[in-house]
């Protein structure tokens, strides 16, 4: 995001253009301010043309306003022209302009090597994820709650055609909650069992060495991807997005079927279960010996 003393004839039309939308949707500064988690005297310096939101904020202000088709598109465009081809966010702050891309998009293609992908994870496990690392309570939760937000594109009547491909990788407890694990990686199985529009397949995670991305294919075959990598993201338009066609046909050809990912899920179900069991039975023994008078680490 840059200042600008005296705006530009870009800055200025950005600016209105996000006014307009904002007033015809009946929203004042303030009600639009916590609804998108952006302070009203920086909107207000947006839409004056003082300062130029990054793409992942102009995304969710639209989101927010229900601003859709050919006039998002146009925004959007401009948009694009201020911030360059790539944009940089916090990936604690990227959930909204996600989820805008994700409503618009006319298909999304998910790649997880190494962890469950966001539109599938629930609840404690986005805790897991994020918690070391965030210590803000507060932030966690609105993380946890943006990520319940976003994960309708993938039921109900506006269903987003969306394929995740899931990384072996991620299966693995990593964090050292069976039981979390456990619950999460039944749920995919319960997904890929029953449900006729979430689509998930598992990719052995060596076969395929690129890193985590989304890429939102727009109903003007436009593209955008996101990659995120270590508390930060990155926006890719034009033909920095347009060179991951390659890497999705490499991982149509190496995700095992729909059949054998099922049956690999089962499998980590299984394993999880043990491993549950055993720390059960292990805390019941360490809480036996306790009440003996024992030391439970003997």
């Amino acid at each position: 995001m840059r200042d600008s003393e005296m705006p530009a004839p870009r800055e200025r039309v950005l600016g209105l253009a996000l006014r307009h939308a904002r007033i015809e949707a009946s929203f004042g500064l303030c009600e639009l301010g916590r609804w998108v988690g952006v302070d009203p005297a920086l909107l207000s310096s947006w839409e004056l043309g003082q300062r130029v939101p990054s793409l992942e904020d102009v995304a969710g202000v639209l989101g927010a306003l229900g601003v859709v088709g050919e006039r998002k598109t146009r925004i959007m465009a401009l948009a694009r022209e201020l911030a360059g081809s790539s944009w940089f966010t916090r990936e604690s702050r990227a959930d909204p302009a996600l989820a805008g891309h994700e409503r618009a998009a006319a298909s999304v293609t998910v790649w997880a090597p190494l962890l469950i992908p966001d539109l599938l994870q629930i609840p404690d496990y986005v805790r897991l994820a994020f918690g070391p690392g965030l210590r803000d309570k507060d932030v966690l939760e609105q993380i946890v709650e943006n990520r319940l937000d976003r994960n309708r594109i993938l039921f109900g009547a506006e269903t987003v055609e969306t394929q995740l491909y899931v990384g072996s990788e991620a299966l693995r407890n990593y964090f050292g909650d069976a039981e979390v694990m456990l619950r999460q990686v039944r749920y995919l199985k319960e997904l890929l069992e029953n449900s006729r529009t979430v689509k998930i397949q598992l990719v052995p995670s060596r076969a395929v060495t690129e890193g985590a991305f989304s890429r939102y294919r727009r109903r003007d075959t436009s593209e955008v991807v996101y990659c995120p990598h270590q508390r930060v993201g990155v926006f890719l338009a034009g033909h920095q997005a347009a060179s991951y066609a390659a890497t999705i046909e490499r991982l149509a050809e190496c995700a095992l079927s729909p059949e054998d990912s099922l049956r690999q899920l089962s499998v980590a179900v299984a394993g999880f279960e043990e491993e549950v069991k055993a720390e059960r039975l292990a805390d019941e023994v360490g809480l036996t010996r306790l009440l003996a008078g024992e030391d439970p680490a003997e």
